[in-house]
């Protein structure tokens, strides 16, 4: 079958954790329109162009200086890709999702001068909170055993954002549409009208069937902890652009809704760990592993609420804490370990080999 080459029509981007697969998932189930999955067309676009520059030799440069001919090049393989994609589902209308967008947007505007740009926006505690959950639950995020600070998350938040509304100004709305992550979960269907209006289709018929199971995700109300809203607050940039999106200021020590108290005046490891304690003899689980995790999530860590985290091993926050722990020789963590991992069903040679743990000391 003979394939088209296609110019790509929209780019989907937001900040990490803002609400991007969502919104790719949503837009994939109309007839028309594919959406692919991180494709990452820009950086295709100047691999496929530095490969022509270099004859096909394998010493491309990691960051390499595309000649124009190599860029006309990358462009016509993006294209390419895009009328392939097309032909495989069936579809006319195609699109790639890719978060970091946010901050290429400049370079794909003059790659692909009539794309069209849709960026979803979410509160950027919301933000810090999912990328801190997805950074301890989530092994395709972890990177190590310390997390990234609420202040990094939300100044990387405001960085991409503010880059894709700045430079939205030279696009105009003909090119640009912005749309609030809680507005989708709130009113599914009517957002995704404007959109699919702003991709120049109707929507489906079965649009509400469509939308069905769309929920909104968890409150940074009670997944923070006012320590780490006091991190978010020490940066300008997250805290000014907050407002500017319209979202309400944080609340603090004086303010503190009864969804927070409970983390009110605690911001040490040991604390945490005093609090994940008290909840769980409460009976209140989620809350202690929140605390627990809270405990090991920085560069200082607490042991015990490591070994109390491996005491719930069907979660996946406990994976977080048994890497942690594997280089903490003391017998009550290799105990706690020898433990984690029959439960989780590792023989003895299995837990040996990847924690030093085979069984209780």
């Amino acid at each position: 079958m003979p394939l088209t080459a296609t110019e790509p029509r929209f780019f989907v981007m937001g900040a990490g954790r803002s609400g991007t697969s969502l919104l790719h998932r949503l837009l994939s189930r109309h007839p028309r329109i594919h959406c692919s999955h991180e494709l990452r067309l820009l950086e295709l676009v100047v691999l496929a162009g530095a490969l022509v520059d270099e004859h096909g030799g394998p010493k491309v440069p990691d960051q390499p200086n595309v000649s124009p001919f190599g860029v006309e090049v990358g462009k016509a393989y993006a294209r390419w890709l895009a009328g392939a994609q097309l032909a495989q589902h069936g579809r006319t209308i195609y699109g790639d999702k890719y978060p970091p967008y946010c901050e290429q947007i400049h370079l794909l505007d003059r790659l692909f001068p009539t794309a069209r740009f849709v960026h979803i926006v979410r509160d950027g505690r919301d933000v810090v909170a999912s990328a801190l959950q997805a950074f301890v639950a989530n092994r395709g995020w972890r990177r190590g055993t310390t997390t990234p600070s609420p202040q990094r998350i939300a100044e990387a938040w405001a960085r991409a954002v503010r880059h894709a509304r700045d430079y939205s100004k030279r696009l105009g709305p003909a090119r640009y549409f912005e749309l609030r992550y809680e507005t989708l979960v709130k009113a599914p269907a009517e957002t995704l009208t404007d959109v699919f209006r702003f991709l120049g289709d109707d929507a489906p018929p079965e649009l509400e069937k469509l939308v069905a199971e769309v929920a909104p995700g968890k409150s940074w109300l009670t997944t923070l902890s006012l320590a780490d809203l006091a991190q978010i607050d020490r940066s300008l940039t997250a805290r000014e652009l907050l407002a500017e999106l319209g979202y309400p200021p944080s609340p603090t020590d004086v303010d503190t809704p009864a969804e927070l108290v409970w983390t009110r005046g605690v911001d040490t490891p040991a604390g945490w760990h005093e609090r994940g304690a008290f909840a769980r003899a409460e009976g209140d689980e989620r809350r202690a592993v929140a605390a627990f995790v809270r405990a090991i999530r920085g560069d200082a860590k607490d042991a015990r609420a490591a070994r109390a985290l491996l005491d719930s091993p069907d979660r996946s926050e406990s994976l977080f804490a048994a890497l942690w722990l594997r280089d903490d020789p003391t017998p009550a963590s290799l105990a706690a370990l020898a433990r984690w991992s029959a439960a989780r069903g590792l023989d003895r040679e299995a837990a040996l080999a990847t924690f030093g743990a085979g069984g209780a000391p």
